[in-house]
């Protein structure tokens, strides 16, 4: 077993799949967590039994669960999608990759066009993960109800992306979590959790080093303030969403507003019911808009002592003062094998020192 990962069919262990060489499984925040487990394989019986193996098939149901101390943390559960298979001569060197996706991905398969009449965009979100069998936990930041005589919601795509497209204009950011026994996924839809608590310490340097180095981005070419004004064409007034900038907290002393000095401004006009629901929108891109600090790094769990998932907060110490401090993770891809499991990490922020 690849460095304590577990391949469980239908969320459930069964000893008598054989567990793969490898593992692969890339999650982050607003997209489907994709996975690939890599067997090798040889000849049996004048034939290649796993390449027909149900449990890895099409639409198979796979849960793959890591333990961290005494506990276990479900990484991702989906049908598996597709196959890539390299067969060598006699058989023996071959290797199957049994790729999969978590179970957004059967949301994806169906366009549609759907009005939703006198509903708010969390009832919509709510329904529709409940429908896939998905524990929805929304907080939006407005209740504005949609009304069909009025700006009523209108979905002209899949569920998926009508949801990814909901959450997006709240500012927020979409992930799963998943009970450590059943497997069962809950869907997280919220505003970015900046002040949440810190999951980890890394350190590039001295007696805790956890990290061997760190690749920085910074850009400031982003606009930090918006101008958003609507006229209602039911209440003949006018609407004004303007916002100076991004609502969240900083994750450091300077955001992006305190740093730049040139105006950086959007104009947004967008079909409203309420004032508010402008703001809402204007602030949404302003969030979307305020990560200028983008990291990378990779981290090991035998040195690390813990599985790290995207939406958690982690402090890099020795950045230097501009740098260290607390980040967002928005990725993850683990790499598991015999002799490891490595974390290689994308983490933002909106501010510096």
């Amino acid at each position: 077993m690849p460095q304590g990962v577990e391949v469980l069919p239908n969320g459930l262990p069964d000893p008598a799949l054989r567990q793969p060489a490898r593992v692969e499984i890339d999650e982050a925040v607003n997209a489907s967590t994709t996975f690939s487990l890599s067997y090798d394989f040889s000849i049996e019986d004048s034939d290649f039994p796993m390449l027909t193996d149900t449990r890895i098939g099409p639409e198979a149901d796979i849960a793959l669960r890591v333990a961290q101390d005494t506990q276990f943390q479900v990484l991702a559960r989906g049908p598996m999608t597709r196959q890539r298979i390299h067969i060598v001569t006699g058989g023996a060197g071959s290797v199957l990759e049994a790729i999969g996706a978590d179970v957004t991905v059967a949301l994806a398969r169906e366009a549609k066009v759907q009005v939703w009449p006198d509903t708010t965009d969390a009832a919509a979100l709510t329904q529709l993960l409940s429908a896939a069998a998905i524990v929805p936990r929304v907080t939006l930041p407005s209740s504005i109800v949609h009304s069909d005589t009025r700006h009523a919601l209108v979905q002209r795509e899949s569920d998926l992306h009508f949801i990814r497209r909901l959450a997006r204009r709240h500012g927020c950011w979409m992930w799963l979590e998943y009970d450590p026994v059943t497997a069962l996924p809950t869907a997280r839809i919220e505003r970015p959790p900046v002040d949440g608590p810190t999951a980890a310490q890394l350190h590039l340097a001295g007696s805790e080093r956890n990290v061997d180095e760190l690749n920085i981005e910074w850009d400031v070419e982003r606009m930090v303030g918006a101008d958003a004004a609507h006229r209602d064409q039911f209440g003949d007034t006018d609407m004004d969403g303007s916002v100076d900038r991004s609502p969240l907290n900083p994750m450091a002393d300077q955001a992006l507003a305190d740093i730049v000095k040139s105006p950086r401004k959007a104009r947004l006009s967008l079909p409203v019911d309420d004032a508010g629901d402008l703001m809402v929108r204007s602030e949404a891109a302003l969030i979307e808009a305020g990560w200028f600090v983008t990291a990378q790094l990779s981290v090991r769990k035998r040195v690390l002592q813990q599985v790290l998932r995207p939406a958690s907060v982690v402090e890099v110490h020795g950045a230097g003062a501009r740098h260290s401090g607390k980040y967002l993770v928005s990725r993850v891809m683990h790499h598991i094998d015999d002799d490891d499991h490595r974390m290689d990490l994308t983490l933002v922020r909106n501010a510096w020192f």
